[in-house]
C-alpha cells in the first residue's frame, strides 16, 4: 500500500507540475497577446490621430484661405472707393491748384 501511495503522490506531483507549466505557458501566451493587442491599439490610435491632424490642417487652411480672400476683396473694394473719391475730387483739386498758382482768392 505504501508503494501505491507513493506512486499516487508522485503522479499527483507530476500532474501538479504539468498544471503549473501549462498555467505559465498560458500566462505567457496571454501576456504576448496583450502586448500585441496593445501595439495594435496604439497603431490604430496613431492612425486616427494623423487623420484628425490632416482634417484639422485642411480645415484651418480652408479657413485661412477664405479669410485671405475676404481681406483681398475688402482691399479691392476700398481701393475702388478711394479711386472713385480721388476721381471725384480731381476737378476740385485742379481748381485749387490753379487758384494757388494764379494767386486768386477763394470764393465764398
Amino acid at each position: 500500500m505504501a508503494k501505491e501511495t507513493m506512486q499516487a503522490v508522485s503522479q499527483a506531483e507530476e500532474k501538479a507540475q504539468l498544471t503549473v507549466r501549462q498555467a505559465k505557458e498560458e500566462a505567457d501566451r496571454l501576456r504576448l497577446a496583450a502586448v500585441m493587442q496593445g501595439k495594435q491599439l496604439i497603431a490604430e490610435a496613431l492612425d486616427d490621430a494623423r487623420q484628425q491632424e490632416r482634417a484639422l490642417l485642411e480645415a484651418a487652411a480652408a479657413r485661412g484661405e477664405a479669410a485671405r480672400e475676404a481681406v483681398l476683396e475688402k482691399t479691392r473694394q476700398e481701393q475702388k472707393q478711394l479711386q472713385a473719391q480721388a476721381e471725384a475730387r480731381q476737378v476740385q483739386v485742379a481748381r485749387e491748384a490753379e487758384r494757388i498758382i494764379l494767386g486768386r482768392p477763394r470764393r465764398r
